[in-house]
């Protein structure tokens, strides 16, 4: 099982053009559970702080996670008021802890509050935990599911021709226009290489 799997899968779903077809979530899922051979992933909206994280992954070894013992299975958790586009987003960035290596997952609240700590931190690159590794590919690797490397292209072009801009890429592929910038930069192309 791997995320290399899931991507190549990404690759194969069209983009049509206003936005009348874009890589679904839900197709994205139910693909990474058969990848992965498990029974399912719920999904629940809470009433987290938008300030210290919109979203989180919590695998069902995690005992003490109280949705966990309510639920049984892997879940992502997503903050109810975020609008379509930001809930999209972090569900799939979510998704892709499911590949995570064990020494990249977040298991249990201290860890969690750790990781939070490291967000907040101005310290060295070098000193991030296997933990904030993980949660920066998962962004990188969001955005190359919700954004097949076709269409990421014909994007680049018209963006560079000035023929659309950010906002009409985002509204295309219904993700947050703040991380639109990040398909067209360098580093996109070293992350992806590192993901697969």
């Amino acid at each position: 099982m791997s995320y290399k799997d899931l991507y190549d899968y990404a690759q194969t779903v069209e983009v049509y053009d206003k936005g009348k077809q874009y890589v679904s979530r839900t197709s994205l899922r139910d693909k990474a559970v058969c990848i992965a051979g498990i029974e399912k992933i719920a999904h629940v909206r809470t009433g987290a702080d938008l300030g210290v994280s919109r979203g989180f992954w919590l695998n069902p070894t995690n005992k003490e996670h109280h949705l966990v013992q309510q639920l049984g299975c892997h879940i992502i958790v997503t903050e109810r008021g975020l609008n379509n586009c930001w809930e999209r987003f972090v569900y799939v960035k979510e998704l892709t802890h499911l590949f995570d290596a064990e020494e990249e997952r977040t298991m249990g609240s201290e860890a969690f509050d750790n990781l939070l700590g490291e967000f907040a931190s101005q310290g060295p690159i070098d000193d991030r935990s296997p933990q904030w590794i993980a949660e920066s590919k998962a962004v990188w690797g969001a955005l190359a599911l919700l954004c097949p490397e076709a269409k990421r292209r014909e994007f680049a072009e018209e963006r560079q021709a000035v023929k659309i801009d950010d906002y009409e890429i985002a509204l295309r592929l219904r993700i947050p226009q703040f991380h639109v910038p990040k398909l067209f930069s360098p580093t996109f192309e070293k992350m992806l290489k590192r993901l697969l």
